[in-house]
């Protein structure tokens, strides 16, 4: 197992720097994923990793070993790429099994890797199928076991279910993360999917324009994003933004939008008593606004009224697009609503969730500097 660790790295395509001054410590067995929209080049700095990309300044060190001008091969990681690259012409097992005899491992211990990993991932069955006769998910269990029988140190997937159906994804997320909790090694995944980074990773980083945006456990970077790019990147549906001011009024600070006034509660008064007057962003996610119909207790104070623009069940959950004056919010509210079309309609805002982003310096959270 393996360490692998950023330091001070930036990759240039002429005068176009793709990656700028990436920094990221990775532990033994952890599972990282980097995350962020097309073109952040997130699948770059995975393949400076793998050697595919030759590194314009830094260093890339994996377990201790500062690996910028070792060959691929000899750099003991396996990668899973997002188009498969399955020999068409070989089985299964020829496919698994084609990286070891190239290394000239002998038969037997080829044999043996080949069927332990294709017991790990369920395709026992399939070793003497050809790839055309298998589906999306079995082509992507076997560049997957391509990569288990190898044993590295490390494991890169660049966005590799992003192929598959929307039920196949989930089901592939569970059994990699199978995968890792039984093969104990580390994992670096990337990809475009806010809700892939959130379910699997242990950290996460989410990058934008090659630079790292915040990285931090799940959870974490959810409760607390450090600017509002990555406050609107993880969450689905997105963080509603709305352009606003802080005032005090009454002893106590209020968030002000045109009609919209509702009060800073009393555990973030000191946090952002510093920043009265400003203008801010403010920020709630939709999942923080409720139907009042359905709370039995609540602050008559966060109370909105908004006019129902578009309604969309989901099953266990409605989605509401819902006009406040001028402003068009996004409520995630309970599947029993009431609510119909351009009608109006009482919701709840959790201000203990709220969020405040300078409009000076749209990459500050208030209240972190």
């Amino acid at each position: 197992m393996a360490t692998v660790i950023f330091h001070h790295v930036t990759k240039r395509f002429g005068n176009t720097t793709a990656v700028e001054d990436f920094d990221l410590a990775i532990q033994d067995k952890e599972f990282v994923v980097l995350v962020g929209p097309s073109g952040c080049c997130k699948s770059t700095t995975l393949r400076m990793l793998a050697g595919l990309e030759k590194i314009t300044e830094g260093t890339i060190e994996i377990d201790g070993r500062v690996v910028n001008k070792i060959h691929p091969k000899d750099r003991d990681i396996a990668m899973v790429f997002q188009n498969y690259a399955l020999y068409p012409h070989m089985s299964v097992y020829k496919n698994m099994a084609f990286g070891l005899q190239l290394r000239r491992f002998p038969k037997k211990e080829i044999d043996r890797r080949v069927h332990e990993a294709a017991e790990i991932l369920e395709i026992s069955e399939l070793l003497k199928r050809k790839p055309r006769e298998l589906s999306g998910g079995q082509r992507q269990r076997v560049a997957v076991g391509r990569a288990i029988v190898r044993k590295p140190a490390v494991f890169l997937f660049d966005e590799p279910l992003s192929n598959l159906d929307a039920k196949l994804r989930v089901q592939m997320r569970g059994e990699i993360l199978k995968l890792h909790q039984r093969l104990q090694t580390t994992i670096i995944y990337v990809t475009h999917d806010q809700v892939e980074a959130m379910t699997m990773g242990s950290k996460i980083v989410i990058m934008r324009e090659g630079r790292t945006m915040q990285m931090g456990k799940p959870i974490e970077v959810y409760d607390n994003p450090d600017n509002r790019f990555v406050a609107g990147f993880i969450g689905s549906p997105a963080m509603n933004f709305l352009e606003a001011e802080l005032i005090e009024k009454d002893d106590a600070l209020w968030v002000r939008r045109d009609s919209l006034l509702l009060p800073v509660p009393d555990s973030k008064k000191q946090t952002y008593a510093e920043y009265k007057s400003e203008k801010c962003f403010f920020g709630i996610r939709p999942e923080h606004i409720y139907d009042k119909e359905f709370l039995k207790e609540y602050d008559p104070r966060y109370i909105i009224n908004a006019r129902v623009e578009l309604i969309e069940p989901v099953g266990s959950f409605v989605i509401l697009q819902i006009a406040l004056g001028n402003d068009t919010l996004v409520a995630q509210v309970d599947p029993h609503t009431r609510a119909a079309l351009n009608t109006e309609i009482e919701l709840v805002v959790d201000m203990e969730k709220m969020h405040l982003f300078s409009e000076t310096a749209p990459h500050l959270a208030l209240g972190t500097q």
